[in-house]
Parts: structure tokens; C-alpha cells; sequence
């Protein structure tokens, strides 16, 4: 209803300034007139006025100054009541609006979609950068990249794998059997580090056990752990998953006290004892898991073959699949963000003439543009691809990229929600902006009119 009263009004107008403008043109017509004879009459030669004329004219206009009038102004609902009474009948949008202006109307519109999709459309080159990449990374994970020795082996046996072996003597140079021994002594987390049952007195089922409470205890997650950890050094808890959700269960190892910054510095020691340390045995022993690995058991209901998806994940870091080799398979996948966004960078100032900056901010986190980020998404989906087939021939669960596929499962979600909701937004967020901003300068046009029109003498 408020629409057909706008657009009534919209009518109402348009029928004064057809009157208003036939009235001007007259008006124009007869000074245009007066102004001839004047200037006969002033003996202005080939229609040139005289100085005398001219000066006349300045003495005038210049007395027009200062002599403001206030202009009358009509109410808006005098305008919507007498539009009412003008046009009982509805009032269609094409009796306002003719066809050269809806013709105005899509040609400019579509300039501003042209110009998003400039910004935010892939071109071949953007398939041709992630498909190369992609490729590129998952040759990388082919052949540099083995899968874990398992965790009986002994903590001296070199692995296999040229990213491997670099992981391996990176830890094993900063992060020596000793070292871990001294930060294990000094940072306890108590309930956080609970091991076994007899610390989680009440809890029916089977909860965690040595060999496996690194995962199963989310305090020992690399990232989540610093939420995890302090909650359940606060709380005295033990922060597991139990059949697909996430508990916090009471330990008899009680509460570590200190601030929540004393409690953090705690965790990130406890964690880097555990990443690279030893057995009491001397084997390999089991590290930390990769990010988010302990909660992956929350999907126990997604069949695996004759097993289940939680157990295969559990499996995995059993058999050795831990932090040290997500930091492997994490090589091939930084190596291949870098090309991207060297590559990208590069085709966005050569092709499309952007700045450095501005191109580089494109693949930045948080700033990035969504277009870098279907990009990467794309990279990782055929990195992805291959390592799949790799698992496959091999047989080899061992042999997932963990890397590959949780940079997947991240940029894919967020290209989707890019492409199935907020590209529809932001497009028409920017063309209204823009359509806004056209009528704001329209009115500040009207209003210096309005202003001009006030110094007229009535």
C-alpha cells in the first residue's frame, strides 16, 4: 500500500512539472524576446549588448543579493492526499517510468555487475593458477611426503620421506628428549592430563586410556587446547568426546590454580613436552594429534567401510599419525599457498592493472577477496583429489594429506557460503549504495537549486 501511495505521488509530481516546465519554456520564450528589443533598443550591434547594458545587468543581479525569500513548501501528506484524489484508480510503475527509462535503468545496473564481477569473478587464469598449483603441491605430497613410522619404533630411527625427515630433525633439534623432560616436570596441567579411568570415577564407559587420552582429551588439541586446557585446569575436568558429544567429566586430579595467563603459558609448555617426546622405552611414543583431530570423533555415525569414521580417525593416530606428520604433510600445502598468491598477485596487476598492495591484500586472512578464496578452495579440492587416488592405490590410510583435506573442508565452506549467500547480498548492497548515492547527489543538486531560486526577487 505505502508503494501505490509513492508512486501516486511520483504521478502527481510529474504531471506538475510537465505544467512547470511548458510554463518555463514560455517564460524563456517571452525574456528571450523582451531581451531582443532590449537590446534594439539599446543599440547593441549584431545582437552584442553595450557596456552600458552589460553594467546595467551587473547592478541588477547584484541587488538580487542578500534578498532571500522563503520558498512555500508543501506538505507530504497534502502531496499523498491530493495524489489520492488524482489517481482514485491504481497507478502502475510503467505509468511513471517510460521505456527509455527502464532502458537507463538496466544499462546501469548492469555496469554495476560488470564491475563486481570484475572484482569478484574468477577468469581462466584464477582456474589455471589453482589447477597448476594444486597439481604442483599434491606431485609434492607424491613424492616427498611417507607415510608415519609407528609408534613402537625407536625414537632414533629416521623416517621416511624427504618432508619427512626435515620435520623430524627440526623437532628433534629444538625439542630434545631432555627438554620435554624438563617442561613435562614444570608444567603439569593435572584433571587436563587425566590417562586413565581410575582418574574419572563415574564415567560408565571407556573413556581414554594412555595410549590414546592424547586425542581423546581435547586439552591436548594444538589449538584447542588453549580453551580446553584452562576450562579443565579451572574445573578440574577432563574435556573428551563420549559418543558423539562433547563432555567435560570431573577428575580426582582437582583444580591447578593461577590466572588465566599463568594457565595458558602452563598449557603451551605441557603441550610442547608432549609433541616430540619419548617413551619411557625410548620408541617414538605418540606426539600431540593434528588440529581438531579429537574432534572428529563427533562423527560416529558416518560408516567407514566395516569400522566407523571416529574409529578410523582414532585408528590413524594409534598407528603414528600425529602432529609431527600433519607438520609433513603441512609442507606441500604452504608451499603451494605461496605460488598461489605469487602467481595471483602477479596476474591481478598484469591483467587487471590493480596496485601491489591492493592485489596482496586480496589473499590476505580477513581481508582476503572472495575470489582468491574459490581459488584456494579449488587448489586444495585438486591436491585433494590426487591424495585420495593415493590412498586408494596404496591402501594406506596413513597416506591421507590431513592438511590438504582440512584446507578443503575450510575454503570450501567458505567459498559456499560466498557463492549461495553472501555474493547475492554484497552485490546488491553495492548497487543500492551506489543508486543512493546518485540520489543523494541528485537532492544536494536540487537543494543548491532551491538555494539559487530563494535569491530571486518575487
Amino acid at each position: 500500500m505505502d508503494t501505490e501511495r509513492q508512486i501516486k505521488a511520483i504521478r502527481l509530481l510529474q504531471e506538475r512539472d510537465e505544467k512547470n516546465v511548458n510554463s518555463h519554456r514560455k517564460i524563456a520564450a517571452d525574456l528571450a524576446e523582451v531581451k531582443r528589443r532590449l537590446l534594439a533598443l539599446d543599440g547593441a550591434v549584431d545582437a552584442v549588448p553595450s557596456k552600458a547594458f552589460e553594467q546595467r545587468k551587473s547592478e541588477a543581479l547584484a541587488a538580487m543579493v542578500g534578498r532571500r525569500v522563503e520558498l512555500p513548501h508543501t506538505d507530504l501528506s497534502a502531496i499523498y492526499s491530493e495524489a489520492e484524489a488524482r489517481f482514485p484508480e491504481p497507478v502502475a510503475l510503467a505509468d511513471i517510468l517510460s521505456q527509455k527509462d527502464f532502458a537507463e535503468t538496466e544499462r546501469r545496473i548492469g555496469r554495476h555487475v560488470l564491475d563486481f564481477n570484475r572484482r569478484y569473478g574468477l577468469d581462466r587464469w584464477d582456474y589455471a593458477i589453482a589447477g597448476s598449483c594444486g597439481l604442483f603441491a599434491a606431485t609434492l605430497d607424491l613424492l616427498l611426503v611417507r607415510a608415519p613410522l609407528k609408534p613402537t619404533a625407536k625414537w632414533t630411527q629416521q623416517v621416511d620421506g624427504v618432508f619427512n625427515k626435515a620435520v623430524q630433525a627440526d623437532f628433534n633439534r629444538m625439542i630434545p628428549p631432555e627438554m620435554s623432560a624438563r617442561l613435562s616436570r614444570s608444567n603439569t596441567i593435572g584433571a587436563a592430563d587425566s590417562s586413565t579411568m581410575a582418574s574419572l570415577p563415574g564415567t560408565a564407559t571407556t573413556v581414554l586410556n594412555p595410549t590414546n587420552h592424547r586425542m581423546r582429551s581435547l586439552a591436548h588439541d594444538p589449538l584447542l587446547g588453549f580453551i580446553f586446557g584452562v576450562l579443565d585446569m579451572r574445573n578440574g575436568t577432563c574435556t573428551t568426546v563420549v559418543n558423539g558429544a562433547i563432555r567435560s567429566i570431573p577428575s580426582t586430579k582437582g583444580q591447578t590454580g593461577g590466572t588465566i595467563f599463568q594457565l595458558l603459558a602452563r598449557m603451551l609448555g605441557h603441550l610442547f613436552s608432549d609433541v616430540n617426546a619419548p617413551t619411557a622405552n625410548g620408541n617414538r611414543g605418540m606426539g600431540l594429534p593434528a588440529p581438531f583431530m579429537g574432534l572428529l570423533r563427533m562423527f560416529d555415525s558416518i560408516p567407514v567401510g566395516n569400522s566407523t569414521f571416529d574409529k578410523q580417525v582414532e585408528w590413524m593416530f594409534v598407528k603414528g599419525y600425529d602432529f609431527r606428520q600433519f607438520a609433513a604433510t603441512s609442507l606441500p600445502m604452504v608451499i603451494m599457498e605461496v605460488l598461489l598468491r605469487s602467481f595471483y598477485v602477479a596476474k591481478q596487476m598484469k591483467l587487471h592493472g590493480a596496485g601491489f598492495g591492493e592485489a596482496v591484500l586480496d589473499t590476505v586472512p580477513g581481508l582476503m577477496n572472495p575470489r582468491f578464496r574459490i581459488v584456494l578452495a579449488l587448489a586444495y579440492g585438486t591436491s585433494s583429489a590426487v591424495n585420495a587416488g593415493k590412498v586408494y592405490v596404496t591402501g594406506n590410510l596413513l597416506n591421507v594429506n590431513y592438511a590438504s583435506w582440512m584446507g578443503l573442508a575450510w575454503n570450501s565452506f567458505h567459498a559456499l557460503k560466498w557463492e549461495l549467500l553472501d555474493r547475492q547480498a554484497k552485490l546488491w548492497g553495492e548497487v543500492e549504495a551506489k543508486e543512493v548515492a546518485e540520489l543523494e547527489l541528485l537532492v544536494a543538486k536540487m537543494d543548491a537549486l532551491e538555494e539559487r531560486a530563494a535569491n530571486l526577487p518575487l
